[in-house]
């Protein structure tokens, strides 16, 4: 049987909060309720600077994505220019170049679902 493994690219920021948390909710509830084998989260762009302020919905969907194990990232260099690199790794958020990880994840069969 193949593997289906899903990366969300969530990009949408804060004048796209609920399009960016519909993204976010779907990527964890596709990975607590098996429906994939994998599933991995991107953060890029004005939703890195979203999520790493602090804002209770969010802050506890990414808890909810730890806590079902799904592996989360962000732009390192958007987070360091915007300076909310501290922020995002305190919400367990792991700091990667963007194109390194999408180039990664497509040679691992993950399909790309943008927000």
């Amino acid at each position: 049987m193949v593997e289906t493994k899903v990366i969300f690219i969530i990009s949408s920021g804060a004048e796209q909060k609920e399009k960016a948390l519909s993204g976010l909710r779907m990527a964890i509830n596709m990975k607590v309720k098996n429906r994939v084998d994998d599933v991995r989260i991107l953060f890029f762009g004005p939703s890195e600077e979203m999520i790493a302020k602090t804002d209770a919905t969010i802050d506890q969907m990414l808890k909810e994505a730890t806590e079902a194990g799904v592996y989360k990232s962000a732009c390192s260099f958007i987070a360091e220019s915007k300076k909310v690199d501290k922020e995002l790794k305190a919400k367990d958020v792991k700091l990667e170049p963007a194109g390194e990880v999408v180039a990664k994840a497509l040679k691992e069969g993950y399909f790309p679902i943008t927000f």
